[in-house]
């Protein structure tokens, strides 16, 4: 009937099943054995750790099938008080046993279901003596525990439950306030549970708590807010652009972002919105940021740089309580310096708000012209443009119903906006604004500011000067935004000076391209790369903000992609101008409501042969070989194409024809002798496959193919080395010329085409979808 648990004598016994039906006597006998063995082992010694480990995981069990089969179970639980025993062992203990309570404690109220047992575990305050117990949190097992335990508590909560942990007669919170001291624990998911503890705390409908918690929390919430900026902003000033300092400003700046989420998800709180929203007005976005975008008034304030500030603000805009972000735009596109009353200063090691006299009057929208200055082309420099404009951006993606707002600041607005989107900016390329402007959520005729426009065609004009210092990831996000705007305003001066302007750069990037067209070798790889990156590797607000934060560089050793900083050496420079030239295009053609057809760049009309095709050799010279792939040996012929190696094996239902089994481009063929004289060749075939192109910073292309290549005799060989050669020399040719053709530029030297031989049939290989080319067509 009962079997033993451990090894010594003095080990546990119990019921073989204690699950089964025998009756709840005998559960209860069980519960009151296991009561004893507690009280004979009242001191805890190293012999009986075991059996109280063993102890505490019984009394779980069977207090979970009390929950869910008999209440009584709790009545002996609450009458012989064995919480006052867990507390007991807790005392004397700092280790193991700790660790067993917190975890059997853990899954005790995690299973519980029924309120009445709930409330027999709540009872005599010993849960509260647990939570301020002063635990070993050097242990990463005890704090794991202890954190999980306070989580599960908070999911309990309820305007019921919550006076079992608030003492509302002496002000007391220890759920609450233990949880606090560690808000900003070094490790992030306890920082994760802490805040989702607070948020099911002040989510409780219960007046005296959210009392309490806007005295307690708010205010020092709102500080730790105002301090990681200030720290995030004292890193940027004086940190170089390098990968060390980049991976501690994501940290950094992850923490931040982190918590501003955090606020947002308290605002939603209704209990707590409106005092935190005035905290945050009052101690935050007054006195530290908007007071960094006005001229100084006292050497002793603290302020943040532009940079810091807009991408600070662009952040923050993620919020959705509309009072709040009503409060923000209003005193951002409306306020002058009047509106600074204080400002934070550095007393010590902290951090004071400290009361200032108002300054006087010096014009007007001094924090809207900060924003316009941020564009001023005379910096050269787009440090401070990349964050204005990912202000902008975040004031169209904002949620809040703001439209009549931002309708009085001249600021374009769509209600509907956010249904684009907001971090992919591919949205953009594949509908031309011709179509969006006919799009049914515009709503009625809206304006934009001048200035503003003209802040952004100063950066598409920029494009096109020889000595600029444009990234390219500040262009491509000043399109997007130039997008957001025409996808509301709808004015024809405005899409005409867009259009012009466009045109105008355009050209001058044409003809600054079209000097190394001709002459640079490598021309043609650069334009394919830079061309799939900019098809593949589209600006995501959400994930580059951080790596923008330090100062532009200009080295390849900084990690970063060639389109987030300068260009170092005259390749990238070229590089850059192609990257300029593909995001101009794309707006000049969206501004003429035309489609690309041109790009990427082909050439003639020619299918292109692919894997599984069946194709008509009867005209073709073929080359036998043997394809060394490590250890494996495959029979195939050679042909080639104007653009192709092709590898083929014989149709054995169709004289003259065969079925393709490999394909590679000529251009990016490399075929190299061992041996002066030999009958193999050493064959490489890349792929541009654009997420293994660029790493670090570097362009790499990965290999296709690499094989070696054995003809029947060295004169077989060398032909096929030969024709390769030429291949690849005649496919890059004809390729150049279509780019010169999209340039309008004269090639030089060009390959007189040649038609494709190859007939290609549908149906003929397991697998094909080619569809069938006549052969007339393919000989005209």
């Amino acid at each position: 009937m009962l079997r033993r648990l451990g090894g010594s004598s003095s080990s546990l016994w119990r019921p073989k099943n204690p699950h089964s039906p025998s009756g709840l006597r005998f559960f209860l006998s069980f519960f009151g054995y296991l009561h004893g063995v507690l009280v004979k082992n009242e001191k805890v010694v190293e012999s009986n750790r075991k059996i109280l480990v063993e102890t505490l995981r019984a009394i779980a069990e069977i207090l979970i099938w009390g929950d869910q089969n008999d209440s009584s179970v709790f009545d002996l639980f609450l009458e012989r008080q064995m919480l006052s025993y867990f507390l007991q062992i807790m005392e004397q203990d700092g280790g193991s046993l700790n660790v067993q309570l917190l975890q059997t404690l853990n899954i005790l109220f995690e299973n519980i279901r029924h309120e009445t047992s709930l409330y027999f575990l709540l009872s005599n305050n010993h849960v509260n003596s647990i939570i301020t117990h002063n635990f070993d949190f050097n242990n990463e097992e005890i704090m794991a525990y202890y954190i999980s335990f306070l989580k599960t508590l908070s999911f309990k909560l309820n305007p019921s439950t919550i006076h079992f942990f608030f003492n509302e007669a002496t002000d007391e919170f220890p759920l609450l306030t233990e949880s606090l001291k560690f808000f900003d624990s070094t490790e992030s998911m306890v920082r994760i549970a802490v805040r989702n503890i607070v948020l099911n705390i002040v989510r409780v409908d219960d007046t005296s708590m959210t009392r309490f918690v806007r005295t307690v929390y708010l205010f020092e919430l709102v500080d730790n807010l105002v301090a990681q900026a200030i720290e995030l902003d004292t890193f940027i000033r004086s940190a170089e652009n390098v990968i060390a300092n980049r991976e501690r400003l994501r940290d950094k700046a992850d923490d931040l972002v982190d918590l501003l989420h955090y606020v947002g998800e308290l605002l939603d709180v209704a209990v707590v919105a409106d005092s935190l929203s005035d905290l945050l007005t009052s101690r935050f976005l007054i006195p530290i940021l908007l007071n960094s975008l006005a001229p100084r008034f006292d050497n002793h304030a603290i302020l943040l740089t532009p940079v810091s500030s807009f991408f600070f603000f662009a952040q923050f805009l993620l919020v959705r309580l509309l009072s709040t972000i009503q409060t923000f735009l209003s005193a951002f596109f409306f306020e002058d310096v009047r509106l600074l009353t204080s400002q934070w200063v550095r007393d010590g090691d902290v951090y004071s708000l400290q009361l200032i006299k108002r300054p006087s009057k010096i014009g007007e929208r001094v924090f809207f012209e900060a924003l316009l200055c941020a564009f001023d082309s005379s910096r050269n420099d787009d440090y401070l443009s990349f964050y204005g404009l990912m202000l902008i951006y975040a004031v169209f993606q904002n949620k809040g119903n703001v439209g009549e707002l931002l309708s009085a600041a001249n600021f374009p607005y769509r209600h509907h906006l956010q249904r684009t989107r907001p971090s992919d900016s591919s949205y953009h390329r594949n509908e031309s604004l011709t179509k969006a402007s006919s799009v049914e959520a515009l709503t009625e005729a809206a304006t934009c500011d001048k200035r503003i426009i003209d802040a952004l065609l100063s950066i598409i004009d920029a494009a096109g000067n020889e000595d600029s210092r444009l990234r390219p990831v500040t262009l491509e996000l000043a399109c997007l935004v130039l997008r957001q705007i025409l996808m509301v305003v709808d004015h024809d001066e405005m899409h005409s000076s867009i259009g012009n302007k466009a045109a105008h750069s355009l050209a001058r990037l044409v003809d600054r391209l079209g000097l190394y067209v001709n002459s640079e070798h490598l021309f043609l790889e650069w334009f394919e790369d830079e061309y799939a990156e900019f098809e593949v590797n589209h600006i995501k607000l959400e994930t580059i903000g951080y790596e923008m934060l330090l100062p532009p560089c200009n080295t390849v050793m900084s990690g970063l992609p060639l389109n987030k900083r300068l260009p170092s050496g005259f390749e990238e420079k070229i590089r850059s101008v192609i990257q300029f030239y593909f995001h101009v295009r794309k707006l000049s053609k969206d501004m003429l409501g035309e489609t690309e057809t041109e790009i990427p760049v082909r050439v003639g009309n020619n299918l292109a042969v692919e894997v599984g095709d069946c194709i008509n050799l009867n005209n073709s010279d073929l080359l036998s070989c043997v394809v060394v792939i490590k250890n494996e040996r495959f029979s195939r012929f050679l042909v080639t194409d104007r653009l192709q190696l092709i590898l083929v094996e014989p149709d054995n239902r169709k004289a003259g024809w065969a079925i393709v089994r490999f394909v590679g481009l000529l251009q990016v063929c490399l075929s190299n002798s061992l041996k002066p004289i030999n009958d193999d060749i050493s064959i490489i075939l890349h792929t541009k496959n654009p997420s293994t192109m660029k790493m670090s910073g570097f362009y790499k292309r990965q290999a296709l193919l690499t094989a070696r290549f054995v003809f029947d005799d060295h004169i077989r060989c060398m032909a096929a080395k030969q024709r390769l050669t030429k291949g690849r020399q005649t496919a890059r040719d004809l390729k150049l010329q279509a780019i010169c053709d999209l340039l309008g530029v004269q090639r030089i030297g060009s390959a007189s085409p040649r038609a494709n031989p190859f007939r290609i049939i549908k149906g003929c290989a397991p697998g094909s979808i080619r569809k069938q080319v006549s052969y007339y067509l393919e000989r005209r």
